[in-house]
């Protein structure tokens, strides 16, 4: 098979290191790449955003807009894992496990990877709300926590230099509490709901990792916990990627607790639905460095030129 050629902008940053080191075990890409002292030549920089099979955007998100207004040639495929396109209806959102998208992703030019917290918060809720087990107005709050690593070489070197009473005070840190997180559009519009949930993540002392939960009660739904179990089953049921727990299943907790880090390095996402007493807990559990960012990059890749969607992931 002729390989493809794909060009990294931002490869110096988390997302791009992550996606070269899985590119790099990709046998059907060769990367285009600038030298680090060179990485500003805005004429080399525009030759290869042209020249690429298929271009990854690892900037913030007027960069990415700036980048993609630099792309003349019509063959570029893009996948940009900033926020800026992620509910623009001309682009294709990239999680190819949710019903109908993996059609989509195999014709599109331009691809939208999603963020880290919705990647979960998608994969639980989106289904359920296809299958009018959850209403679109449902009063959903979805809770996280992640790894340091998710904000990005400022928050990483920062952690990374705490003495011991920092590690202490920043163990777990609420973040976002003005309501307004930026994943929010997305967490509203890709599963389908009439309201964006409340959303407040939590930042641990530890470098990656990522649990992304919703509680449900069962009197506010149009269907049991077994429903909610048997609906993910079915949806999931031949993806590579996911993996779905039984219902009620603590064969993956340690000690009693459920380890944010269990899929790191990795790009599977694992799947948990408890239930007591009509009181109904989901959780995802991602690393959201993988199937959060580059990873889903990568898969995302695989699926629009119809190559082994596992080839360079970890499963």
């Amino acid at each position: 098979m002729k390989k493809i050629t794909a060009y990294i902008d931002g490869q110096y940053g988390t997302t791009g290191l992550q996606i070269q080191e899985r590119l790099a075990a990709h046998p059907n890409v060769d990367v285009l790449s600038i030298p680090e002292s060179q990485k500003k030549d805005p004429d080399l920089r525009r030759e290869l955003l042209n020249k690429a099979d298929v271009v990854f955007l690892c900037l913030p998100d007027e960069a990415s807009k700036e980048a993609v207004a630099l792309i003349d040639n019509s063959d570029t495929v893009v996948i940009d894992a900033s926020s800026a396109f992620r509910t623009d209806p001309s682009w294709v959102y990239g999680i190819p496990e949710l019903p109908g998208q993996r059609a989509k992703l195999k014709t599109t030019q331009r691809i939208a990877n999603p963020g880290c917290y919705p990647s979960g918060m998608t994969l639980l809720t989106a289904p359920l709300v296809q299958a009018g087990i959850i209403p679109k107005d449902y009063p959903m709050v979805v809770q996280a926590i992640t790894g340091y690593s998710g904000g990005g070489k400022a928050m990483i070197a920062d952690y990374q230099a705490f003495d011991k009473q920092q590690a202490e005070d920043g163990a777990a840190r609420l973040k976002n509490l003005d309501l307004n997180h930026k994943h929010l559009p997305e967490m509203q519009a890709v599963p389908g709901l009439d309201f964006a949930p409340v959303f407040v993540p939590t930042v641990g002392n530890f470098e990656q990792g990522m649990l992304v939960s919703v509680a449900l009660h069962q009197h506010l739904l149009l269907g049991t916990a077994q429903q909610i179990h048997d609906t993910l089953s079915q949806t999931y049921k031949d993806e590579p990627f996911i993996k779905l727990f039984a219902l009620n299943d603590n064969s993956a907790l340690v000690d009693g607790f459920l380890e944010p880090t269990a899929c790191n390095g990795t790009n599977r996402l694992e799947l948990f639905v408890f239930e007591s007493n009509q009181r109904i807990y989901l959780v995802a559990r991602l690393d959201n460095l993988g199937k959060g960012a580059s990873g889903a990059a990568v898969q995302n890749m695989n699926c629009r030129f119809e190559l082994d969607e596992t080839s360079g992931l970890v499963q």
